[in-house]
């Protein structure tokens, strides 16, 4: 019969403790970052979402280059006040500034609204210019003299009803 012979190392167990604790770190650490960034994904991602879930849906839909130079061929002959209804990045909102109109944005979107303002004093136009988060539905456009809105035909009868 023979015998085996077990040699008890403490240095093999300790280092053995030290790789559990320090797998048990990675995981810690990357549960977080996915966790975090999915909550950051979650908080830019939703004020673009929620408006296409709307009865009528509002969807965000930057104005091209053409879009912006027809309102503002249609505005030519205009002056005051003007509003633009969704007014995405600002766009609208900024060229019709530069041309001398004291303007407005309602927007939803927080983020959009955000970057507006930004835009907005990078062009210079930030004094006569000013942005709102707000929904459309809720906010009375009687003492603008010029109204903008365009994208959603079934929207422009529920507003001027």
């Amino acid at each position: 019969m023979s015998r085996e012979e077990v040699f008890f190392d403490p240095g093999q167990v300790k280092s053995d403790v030290g790789e559990r604790k320090s797998r048990s770190r990675l995981g810690v650490v990357v549960t977080g970052v996915i966790g975090g960034s999915l909550v950051a994904l979650y908080a830019v991602a939703t004020p673009f979402v929620s408006p296409a879930l709307r009865k009528i849906c509002l969807p965000f839909v930057p104005a091209t280059t053409a879009q912006v130079e027809n309102v503002l061929s249609v505005l030519r002959a205009r002056s005051g006040s003007l509003v633009d209804i969704g007014s995405g990045d600002g766009r609208i909102v900024i060229a019709a500034a530069k041309q001398g109109f004291k303007a407005s944005g309602f927007e939803l979107n927080p983020w959009l609204v955000w970057y507006s303002r930004y835009k907005a004093w990078r062009e210079g136009v930030h004094r006569s210019t000013s942005f709102y988060i707000s929904d459309l539905w809720k906010v009375s456009f009687a003492q603008y003299s010029n109204v903008v809105i365009f994208g959603v035909p079934q929207m422009v009868s529920s507003l001027f009803v």
